[in-house]
């Protein structure tokens, strides 16, 4: 058992005593000369429990700062005999007495590390066997931890290593964790240059987890102890030291980002670190901003209050700060009627020249993970903002349809239907440009998808749009003639081909060479829904049948079940009448697509000069589809009327270019032609 004696005279002399033999106590007087003390530390007839007490009451009574403690416990250890396991033992075993504090024993270990006598992972170890080695209730050794953090003995790192042990031994929750990392902070010492230094020391120990780097992080800016640069450094400096799989540093980011101990702000700041750093692609980067979403505590108020706070903040960039409004507005946490707000606020939180600002907006709207109608809203507000001219702006529209035009038509459409007509016609005029020059020079033809924005846009202005679908009126009496066929995307598409009364294609257009199941035998009189093999006659619609309808009855109408609405094949009489008051110009090249067809225009006064286009269809008899007729390339679309001189066949209108024929006849009811729909 070692006592220690302290005489603390006024201007004491050092007078320093110790037995050689087994020594039952060693008598120091103390006083500014630590050289008999040190070689009392180095001396290996003592046990480094002993001498830990040696070194703690010179601490505790005032005779050793931090830094001569460190040379004390470093000496100490030099002194131990025996291998390194052996030296492991000692060091093992004075971590886990009773005699010394936790605050020493944290030191002791942080210098066995800095000696070279144990690694990162020993260190975790011989931590928890510190904290093992607490005794005491709850709050005594959590006070205990509290007075180590609070020291000056043990660098910032090693106190980190301390705190994350606690939580895993359930001595600390996330929040005392926070409390316990700011008290680690605020117990730096020395400038703001050096406590800095200590921070990014701490940041960049391979024992410091991502969650607490945040923190850190969060806590140097707090204290002004680094400026927005200086913090994105250390954001970008703790994911690189990341190790494992990328899997693997993938999931140490999504749980810092799922952690209670940073604000959102900083979470924010390691998305865009990650995605610095290589480690995080679009599709990641989009979850990663919905799990910090998910991870906000509060009411909805205080939740928005959140983002609001870092998206006028300058430590993210604008890219991630409209990702994060738009997922925001996805998960309803922000209505739709605050977007243009946040993304006003966004934009007036940049900083920098003019110059710098127009880039930060342009990487935006290039952005690969940022959807479109917040690319749009940006470009709108640049303009508000009197940051880009027209000019400029509709460079900007073209860059951001770039991706989505890849991507289909879907995020186009519901862009549009967000954002104002001004920026619906920006975006028309851009994509007609787009269209028009990659359909002469590119591999992928646009026109479809121009053509369902197109009708996107009249549909939202009311204009010609009826459930979803444009139509023309070319009469009698108003009726109202879609512009392309049930099945089709744009006027030179055929569609969909069906059996007359039948509301679902054997064959569709969307999925070539594959057949409707228990149609696989094609447009043949045995796969028809109203065709009886064993009488083979039709069961429905019979001219000879008293009392039997004569037309299409809804639930059997293709145009009606497809389109819904209004709606409806037309009759056979309306038909006729579209022949007998149209002209038909048979085109080799509609609108130079390329594509076959007749434009038929109204010649009656009302209707006089609108247009409808009829695109060559062909038919399909059994398995196999036929586009020339027997007068050339042909177009067919059935009527809602029964043939009444032949119970097996339907009425149709019929063109071809050979002859120029307009005329309705009449085709066996299981041939497959396609819907023009109309409207009354």
């Amino acid at each position: 058992m070692l006592c220690v004696w302290l005489l603390l005279p006024p201007l004491a002399t050092a007078v320093f005593t110790s037995c050689q033999q087994e020594p039952a106590s060693i008598n120091i007087t103390m006083v500014s000369d630590y050289s008999q003390i040190l070689e009392a530390l180095g001396r290996t007839n003592q046990s480094l429990t002993e001498k830990l007490s040696l070194v703690e009451t010179a601490l505790s009574q005032g005779f050793a700062d931090s830094k001569e403690a460190s040379k004390m416990l470093s000496q100490a250890l030099s002194a131990l005999p025996g291998t390194l396991e052996e030296k492991l033992a000692q060091i093992e075993a004075a971590v886990k007495s009773q005699t010394a504090s936790l605050e020493i024993k944290l030191a002791l270990i942080e210098a066995a590390v800095t000696g070279g006598f144990t690694d990162v992972a020993a260190q975790q170890a011989l931590i928890l066997s510190a904290l093992q080695s607490l005794n005491g209730t709850m709050e005594e050794r959590l006070a205990a931890i509290e007075t180590a953090i609070k020291s000056q003995t043990a660098s910032l790192e090693a106190k980190l290593v301390l705190i994350e042990t606690a939580i895993k031994e359930g001595l600390t929750d996330e929040t005392a964790e926070i409390e316990l990392l700011q008290q680690a902070v605020y117990a730096l010492i020395g400038t703001a240059s050096e406590r800095l230094q200590a921070i990014e020391k701490a940041v960049e120990s391979q024992g410091t987890t991502l969650s607490a780097a945040l923190a850190l992080v969060e806590l140097a800016l707090d204290n002004r102890l680094a400026d927005v640069n200086e913090a994105m450094e250390l954001l970008f400096q703790a994911v690189k030291k990341l190790d494992g799989t990328m899997s693997q540093k993938l999931g140490a980011i999504e749980a810092a980002v799922r952690s209670q101990t940073s604000g959102f702000e900083t979470k924010l700041g390691l998305i865009a670190a990650a995605v610095e750093a290589g480690f995080v692609d679009d599709m990641a980067q989009q979850q990663l901003l919905k799990t910090a979403l998910e991870s906000l505590e509060g009411t909805l108020e205080e939740k928005l209050a959140q983002i609001e706070a870092a998206i006028n903040s300058q430590t993210t960039d604008l890219s991630l700060k409209l990702g994060i409004i738009a997922q925001a507005v996805e998960d309803g946490m922000a209505a739709d009627k605050n977007s243009k707000d946040l993304i006003l606020q966004a934009v007036e939180s940049l900083a920098g020249t003019l110059e710098q600002r127009l880039d930060e907006i342009n990487k935006a709207v290039c952005s690969q993970t940022l959807a479109l109608w917040a690319k749009l809203e940006l470009i709108e507000t640049t303009l508000d903002k009197g940051l880009s001219d027209e000019v400029a702006a509709l460079g900007q529209i073209e860059q951001a349809l770039s991706t989505s035009l890849k991507d289909g038509v879907d995020d186009i459409i519901a862009a549009l239907k967000q954002v104002n007509t001004t920026m619906q016609g920006h975006v028309t005029r851009v994509l007609s440009n787009i269209a028009a020059a990659l359909t002469d020079n590119g591999p992928i033809d646009y026109r479809p998808i121009l053509f369902a924005i197109q009708q996107t846009l009249k549909e939202l202005s009311g204009e010609n749009m009826l459930n979803g679908h444009e139509y023309v009126v070319m009469g009698p009496n108003g009726l109202k003639w879609a512009t392309c066929n049930v099945g089709a995307s744009s006027p030179i598409e055929p569609g969909d081909y069906f059996a007359w009364g039948e509301t679902e294609p054997y064959y569709s257009s969307l999925n070539p060479l594959v057949w409707k199941t228990g149609k696989e035998g094609g447009y043949a009189a045995a796969s028809h829904q109203y065709y009886d093999t064993g009488s083979q006659s039709y069961t429905k619609y019979i001219p000879q049948q008293q009392g039997s309808t004569l037309t299409l009855e809804t639930e059997d109408d293709a145009a009606r079940q497809n389109w819904g609405g209004t709606w409806r094949m037309p009759t056979n009489d309306e038909m006729i009448w579209l022949r007998d008051h149209s002209q038909f110009k048979w085109t080799d090249n509609y609108n130079g697509t390329g594509v076959r067809g007749v434009i038929v225009t109204s010649t009656v006064e009302t209707y006089k000069g609108n247009q409808i286009f009829l695109p060559v269809t062909g038919y399909w008899k059994e398995t196999q589809w036929y586009e020339m007729g027997w007068f050339g390339y042909c177009l067919y679309f059935w009527s809602s009327s029964t043939d009444v001189t032949a119970s097996a066949k339907a009425t149709m209108m019929e063109a071809s270019d050979r002859t120029m024929s307009r005329s309705t006849g009449d085709r066996p009811r299981y041939y497959g032609l396609c819907v023009r729909p109309v409207s009354d």
